[in-house]
């Protein structure tokens, strides 16, 4: 990761650490869609944003977040589009980690573009595609679908499986959409070009890790093991910081030209369930 942390930046070299530091302080309203169990959206407090807003489809993260953060602003949706607010609200948005769960990828961004101010600026997140996108654990699922439903159920049980994978109440297939099947990685030329159909135009680019997800199966042992646990943690710090291949992380404005206007997306208020995602 290129970026550099400033010395009150309370996360690392991460998809945390980089937003941290490319949300404005004093702004107006911030938006975090798909805010997780409100980590980060709590955290923004110290940059004296006047009014913090989150969305999460995910009903026991809604719960969560507000169990660890009483008095915070976060609302559960059932849909990706529309979202609940006047045009030109908040001068800061951040999508972490949410596009690759999501079906309505340009209709989410239209609504995006058309709630952020002129001035403000968006943060998002995705994984990159590079050498070892194929050994993605969110994708095992989708190519494993009968190992991973006895996996899950040896570790937890049947019918937590039924209710996450199955019959989820919140559109889901665990943590993706049920209409994507699929946890997607993007170029950095694809992003943009994402972002440019809705109207947004990527400004910068950073990323992190490289040898995290090869070495997933050993760090998560390290993890689970006491004596070890310090160990995995470093090299996983070391990796993200060192290393900009497995994460990419941008920053996005509107686009100044009016030829960039989204074009009207019929149905998009119809959208599907917008999903959660895992900030651990």
């Amino acid at each position: 990761m290129r970026t550099r942390l400033s010395p009150g930046n309370p996360f690392g070299y991460n998809r945390y650490g980089f937003a941290w530091e490319h949300v404005p302080a004093g702004g107006e309203a911030h938006l975090d869609f798909g805010c997780a169990d409100g980590a980060l959206l709590a955290a923004m407090r110290a940059k004296n944003i006047r009014r913090l807003v989150g969305l999460e489809i995910s009903r026991d993260a809604v719960a969560e977040a507000r169990r660890r953060f009483p008095g915070l602003d976060v609302r559960h949706i059932s849909r990706t589009v529309p979202l609940p607010f006047e045009d030109n609200t908040f001068t800061s948005i951040i999508l972490l980690d949410v596009l690759e769960h999501v079906h309505e990828q340009q209709e989410l961004l239209d609504e995006v573009r058309r709630v952020l101010r002129d001035d403000g600026r968006l943060i998002v997140t995705v994984p990159r595609w590079y050498v070892f996108s194929f050994l993605d654990i969110g994708n095992f699922k989708f190519r494993f679908p009968r190992m991973h439903r006895w996996l899950y159920r040896l570790a937890h049980s049947r019918a937590e499986h039924e209710r996450r994978y199955a019959v989820n109440p919140d559109g889901l297939i665990g943590d993706v959409s049920a209409r994507k099947k699929w946890h997607e990685h993007f170029s950095k030329d694809r992003l943009a070009a994402v972002l440019a159909r809705s109207g947004l135009e990527a400004v910068a680019f950073d990323g992190s890790a490289f040898l995290t997800r090869p070495l997933a199966p050993l760090l998560w042992l390290m993890h689970k093991a006491p004596g070890l646990r310090r160990v995995g943690g470093w090299i996983e710090r070391l990796d993200a910081r060192c290393f900009e291949s497995m994460n990419l992380f941008c920053v996005a404005v509107k686009a100044r030209s009016s030829s960039a206007e989204p074009a009207s997306r019929g149905g998009a208020s119809n959208g599907a369930a917008a999903p959660t995602k895992n900030r651990s």
